[in-house]
């Protein structure tokens, strides 16, 4: 009988440290090192759960210890487990976010690291939260924006499924090709002028008009520049007289 009492209770003492041990493996944290801790705040955590990998710039660090809602400042509060070999590498200045990993979406926390100038985070510091910037997190924010896009991609989806059913695949292919051909004629057009030299030339031609126009000389510059020529055509053409005659014409129906 006391031999069966004492396989029982070495059964019950080796059942507890199977369990002790597996809850300790599971949730990732030794047994043989001492750990600080560090705590962001967040207005959402959804999907992150206690035991949860903290990372930094994708090395792990340590894990998630404990995960509550903290009503003085109306945020969830997350306190993490460091492993103190990595506590030179986190300065104050650190930054940490939610991240999505794997296709299964599990959630994690992620430290971008700070400034070389700035010092060593201490036990118990508090590290500012930034939003997760995966996709996942960025769809979640960004709700009304992303079906946008959705729609988007839909629409696109209807139009090469239309193109697609009526077969304009092969005439818009054709049309490709045909403005392709007449870009390439144009193009060796271009090239053949600009190599024969011929553009060059009307350039330096109209440059040189122009400066004889701007200097007065020949008749086109005159009548640019020479204001007493424009009076002359003026009064040959008679404006000044019919100008006189208009207000004779008025002032004889006023006082009328």
């Amino acid at each position: 009988m006391i031999n069966q009492i004492k396989v029982g209770a070495f059964l019950i003492i080796g059942v507890v440290v199977l369990l002790g041990s597996i809850f300790i493996l599971g949730s990732n944290k030794s047994m043989f090192k001492k750990s600080f801790e560090l705590s962001s705040y967040f207005d959402s955590v959804q999907g992150l759960n206690t035991g949860a990998v903290v990372s930094l710039s994708g090395l792990k660090v340590g894990n998630i210890d404990r995960i509550y809602f903290d009503e003085t400042k109306n945020l969830v509060k997350v306190v993490c487990s460091i492993d103190p070999e990595f506590q030179v590498k986190i300065k104050k200045d650190s930054r940490i976010e939610i991240r999505t990993q794997g296709a299964l979406g599990d959630k994690f926390l992620y430290i971008t690291p700070g400034s070389t100038t700035s010092v060593a985070v201490q036990n118990g510091d508090q590290l500012a939260a930034d939003y997760g910037n995966d996709f996942l997190s960025i769809i979640s924010k960004r709700g009304s924006e992303s079906e946008k896009l959705f729609d988007a991609i839909g629409d696109f989806q209807k139009l090469i499924r239309s193109v697609t059913e009526q077969n304009k695949i092969p005439s818009l292919i054709n049309k490709l090709d045909q403005a392709s051909g007449h870009l390439a004629e144009v193009s060796a057009g271009l090239n053949s002028t600009v190599k024969s030299g011929s553009l060059d030339r009307s350039v330096k031609k109209l440059e040189k008009i122009i400066d004889k126009v701007d200097r007065g000389d020949g008749t086109l510059g005159a009548l640019i520049n020479d204001r007493s020529l424009h009076e002359r055509l003026k009064n040959m053409l008679g404006a000044g007289q019919k100008t006189q005659q208009v207000k004779q014409i008025l002032k004889s129906s006023v006082e009328e």
